[in-house]
């Protein structure tokens, strides 16, 4: 079994909270403003990661 680091934790949680405060009746950017920048942040763990494993892929071949 996979065993899930720490960073793709965080970005999973982030990702996840983001989602869950999201008030999709109002999707103004100033009512869902702590939503938006948890998604965002989440997002941005995530590309790092993702590019960190495809560096590390390289290098092993």
């Amino acid at each position: 079994m996979k065993r899930i680091k720490t960073l793709d934790f965080i970005a999973i949680l982030l990702i996840t909270g983001g989602i869950t405060l999201l008030d999709f009746d109002n999707l103004s950017f100033q009512d869902n403003l702590n939503a938006y920048i948890q998604l965002t942040f989440g997002a941005l763990v995530m590309i790092y990661v993702l590019y960190r494993r495809g560096q590390a892929s390289r290098k092993d071949s």
